[in-house]
């Protein structure tokens, strides 16, 4: 609970610097709920602007104290705070139950006993969930001193909601949580594996890999955990272990009460090694990482039995394989590559992004090693951290820059937003985004290196916005807050006009020109205004695609021809149909479009 009092102080601090105004210890804990099991991204970067967004706790919130969207996973989250010593059953039963009272009255429009930051929020979540998905999870946080499993058993009997959609966690899960994320993850040089019997090893090998299948000890794999954790253990994984409560708690039960059972119940691990040698019933492991099979370590490695005994010994299935050190196989990207194949073809024990199958692929690496050298770091991997010298460089994850290249370039704002993981699932779109080697052409790595500075002064910008009172009205911030891929798309609209790839006169008659990315032209662009003004005139350009949004939105409102901004903004085609249309008619007709053309002048190749 220290830990959690000394977040929540951390918070409010940040809180008053960043707005003004005071927050209370009750409600800063939903901010660093939000923090640490959403939108993590380091442990002192606590964006309380975003989060600000998200937090509906107050009157008339319907038992919903914040809403999250996972974009990852298409999910709406849910979340009710209980700061406070006790929580009893029926307390939490009535919580839940109000939740999910709320839920059923949004599902049918009847939302006007509800305050404006959950109609809003919560409204927006949900029609951004894909049209055949209905996946929304109900999280209850407490203070209090409670058993999350018997509490879970208890609600999820007495009300309609799924085990699987309901999570409860107490002091001591959230504590673990903050620890662990505030862990960096930096490789093993050389260590060894206990086995269960000697020679009990089966191998296979081909020209260019070897390797073999045994059991390890649980002793030995723990021993690996407590040494190297923090030093190299899960390097070439292709993320970090991400907690999953359902399936963490399965494996854990079967470490306290069917151990002897864990390698009939357990995918095991794959380790990954520049060479292996056997002694025995020991292995020995040269350069070595856990590929995967992180999940299943680190609980084995933090088990804590309820037993007073000692925990027996037990073993893992454990596949560890090396690539031969040919003449013709030296690469380096094809040992990542390789790699990042056996994770991905073996992950199965928790389901995993579509973007981590990608983390150690050669063009993800090419791309994160030239953008380094442009002192950019690029996240390919969930949970990395930069290292030596990219620390402290500017950073983009690998799916938010796909994101920007979506909507950008290949004018599809709507599957950028709402659709994220098409991009790494769609094999078209995926090529199509990352592979057009950028590191071959200087105009292709210039242009992605400004795209991204201009996306780094969006979010400056966008904060600014938000803090600023009197810029903008209530309902253009949440325009703002929901479309910034709309607004990036348009900005790639206008680098083109700016640059006379396209005309607006033609682009009147014939809006499908944008679709063709073939035609698009790469450059450098903010690198080649030499005016000082560059986020004042790309803070004007938001502010007025911001209105004309707005505007826009509110007429298909009031109409009755959509629900929400989300709504709006959620298809290409809506986007290509309506937004653009309207957009460009503003361009050719208005004092606004001159406004807009003016300041696209730092869009110039």
């Amino acid at each position: 609970m220290e830990l959690i009092t000394s977040e929540i102080s951390n918070i409010i601090s940040q809180y008053n610097s960043r707005l003004g105004t005071s927050l209370v210890d009750h409600r800063a804990f939903n901010y660093l709920l939000l923090h640490y099991f959403y939108t993590f991204d380091s442990a002192k970067d606590i964006d309380v602007l975003d989060i600000n967004d998200m937090v509906t706790d107050g009157s008339n919130d319907g038992g919903i104290d914040f809403v999250y969207f996972d974009d990852d996973e298409q999910k709406v989250i849910l979340g009710q705070s209980k700061y406070t010593k006790k929580l009893d059953k029926k307390e939490l039963l009535s919580e839940v139950t109000m939740m999910q009272s709320t839920l059923d009255d949004f599902q049918i429009g009847r939302t006007g006993k509800y305050n404006d930051s959950l109609k809003r929020e919560l409204q927006n979540a949900l029609d951004r969930l894909d049209d055949s998905s209905g996946n929304i999870e109900f999280n209850i946080f407490s203070t209090a001193e409670i058993d999350e499993e018997e509490l879970k058993n208890f609600v999820s009997m007495k009300c309609d909601i799924s085990r699987e959609a309901l999570n409860i966690n107490g002091p001591g899960t959230i504590s673990k949580l903050i620890e662990e994320l505030n862990t960096e993850i930096p490789t093993v040089k050389e260590d060894k594996v206990e086995i269960d019997k000697v020679n009990n090893i089966l191998y296979y090998e081909n020209d260019a890999m070897k390797g073999v299948m045994t059991n390890i000890s649980s002793r030995s794999l723990i021993s690996l955990y407590n040494k190297y954790h923090d030093k190299g253990l899960f390097d070439l994984n292709i993320r970090r272990y991400i907690r999953n409560k359902m399936v963490d708690d399965g494996i854990n039960e079967t470490i306290e009460k069917n151990s002897e059972e864990f390698w009939f119940l357990n995918n095991g691990i794959t380790i990954a090694c520049s060479d292996f040698s056997e002694d025995g019933d020991n292995i020995k492991l040269l350069d070595f990482s856990i590929v995967n099979g992180g999940q299943t370590t680190t609980l084995i490695g933090k088990f804590k039995s309820k037993k007073k005994e000692r925990q027996k010994n037990f073993y893992i299935p454990c596949k560890i394989i090396a690539k031969k050190d040919t003449k013709n196989n030296k690469s380096k990207d094809d040992e990542t590559h390789f790699f990042s194949k056996i994770a991905e073809a073996t992950n199965s024990q928790k389901p995993i992004m579509l973007r981590d199958l990608k983390s150690n692929s050669p063009e993800m690496k090419m791309l994160q090693k030239w953008l380094i050298d442009e002192d950019i770091f690029l996240e390919i991997k969930r949970g990395e951290k930069p290292k030596d010298k990219a620390r402290n460089l500017p950073k983009i994850k690998n799916d938010e820059l796909a994101q920007l290249i979506l909507s950008f370039v290949i004018q599809k704002p709507g599957t950028s937003r709402s659709g994220k993981n098409k991009i790494f699932e769609n094999t078209q779109l995926y090529n199509s985004i990352f592979k057009t080697n950028y590191e071959k052409k200087k105009e292709k790595k210039n242009f992605i290196v400004d795209l991204i500075d201009l996306n780094n002064r969006y979010l400056i910008i966008e904060k600014k916005l938000k803090q600023s009172k009197g810029r903008l009205t209530s309902d253009e911030i949440v325009i703002l807050k929901n479309g910034k891929q709309i607004i990036i798309a348009l900005i790639g609209i206008l680098y083109r006009i700016k640059n006379d790839d396209l005309n607006v006169t033609k682009l009147l008659k014939e809006e499908s020109m944008l679709k063709n990315k073939n035609d698009f032209i790469y450059g450098g662009f903010i690198r080649n205004y030499k005016g000082d003004d560059i986020d004042e005139k790309l803070e004007n350009l938001i502010l007025n695609l911001v209105e004309i949004l707005n505007e826009q939105y509110n007429y298909e409102f009031d109409n009755e021809k959509t629900t929400s901004v989300s709504n709006h903004f959620k298809t290409d085609n809506k986007y290509h149909n309506i937004v653009v249309e309207n957009f460009i008619k503003k361009l050719d007709r208005s004092l606004i479009g001159k406004d807009i053309l003016e300041a696209s002048s730092i869009l110039t190749r």
